[in-house]
């Protein structure tokens, strides 16, 4: 099972409380799922959807906010579907408002409950999130371009900054930042998918600052090790043209104390000098012993 699937599979379970965020809800699963039939005096509301608990879910919302006669009610695969006084109720209650736009009442979405359960809705019908094991990406594919603006616009009253893009003919509401992810989990109300979207993140963050660290850590190494390289090249050129003896005195002792210990770091490499010679001391001593040799060279 997908990662995106496993939070649709939390947000099916999840029915609101109160009658007004089922409402929102439920008029957000038909704009992404439902179409209209009949007449106007014999309207036939159908809802589609491959997903058995996705159908479930809006079963369940429509036992418990409207009154359903059975004999107006009928399930097939992957549909059900509503007719006659029930049908008429669900229109009404819904507030639809008959546009090819998809786009469902704003009347509905005044409270931040109902705007949560609307993109909720919207997720569980059209919705994708990749595994932050591999990357970061969250998007609504909608049926219109007003019905994506709806979407955008419901996002950003959280204060969420989505981007729609076209893909195969259709507008894409999307995300792209993990911490907007995380925010956007957190709207819908899937703690679950959100606790283990952070654990995931926190694990990637720290496997990068280890990684920066290495990496930092090598990129010194190997500075380290090419300085000591140009040193004992500079030495060796001093002592076979004019002898380590023609240095001065301390030049002479560092010169020795480098050859015997190519590798030593230059803290180390101080305290053996008598007296000892801090960090920036030894430096100092063979930056002087690199000017002579370029002295030479020159």
């Amino acid at each position: 099972m997908s990662y995106a699937q496993d939070a649709k599979d939390e947000l099916v379970g999840r029915v609101p409380k109160a009658r007004h965020c089922r409402i929102a809800e439920l008029a957000g699963m038909f704009a992404f799922g439902g179409s209209l039939l009949g007449t106007e005096d014999d309207r036939i509301v159908i809802f589609h959807s491959e997903n058995e608990g996705v159908r479930n879910k809006y079963f369940t919302l429509l036992k418990k906010t409207i009154n359903i006669h059975e004999c107006d009610m009928e399930e097939r695969a992957g549909m059900v579907g509503l007719r006659g006084q029930t049908a008429a109720e669900f229109l009404m209650v819904t507030k639809y408002e008959e546009s090819p736009d998809h786009v469902i009442s704003r009347r509905i979405l005044q409270e931040m409950c109902c705007r949560r359960a609307y993109l909720r809705a919207a997720f569980t019908m059209a919705g994708s999130i990749t595994d932050p094991k591999k990357g970061y990406h969250f998007e609504i594919t909608c049926r219109t371009m007003s019905q994506a603006e709806q979407i955008l616009s419901n996002m950003e009253s959280f204060g969420l900054t989505p981007k729609i893009v076209e893909r195969a003919g259709h507008p894409v509401v999307y995300l792209k930042e993990s911490d907007e992810i995380a925010d956007m989990l957190n709207v819908m109300e899937a703690p679950v998918t959100l606790l283990d979207f952070e654990n995931v993140r926190v694990e990637k963050e720290m496997n990068n600052q280890v990684n920066r660290k290495v990496n930092c850590e090598t990129a010194n190494i190997g500075k380290m090790v090419e300085a000591a390289v140009r040193e004992i090249r500079d030495i060796e050129l001093i002592e076979k043209t004019r002898g380590l003896k023609s240095l001065p005195a301390k030049l002479e002792e560092t010169a020795r104390l480098r050859l015997e210990h190519p590798e030593m770091p230059l803290r180390e490499l101080g305290e053996l000098m008598d007296p000892p010679v801090g960090k920036s001391g030894v430096n100092h001593r063979l930056r002087r012993i690199s000017a002579i040799a370029d002295g030479i060279r020159d």
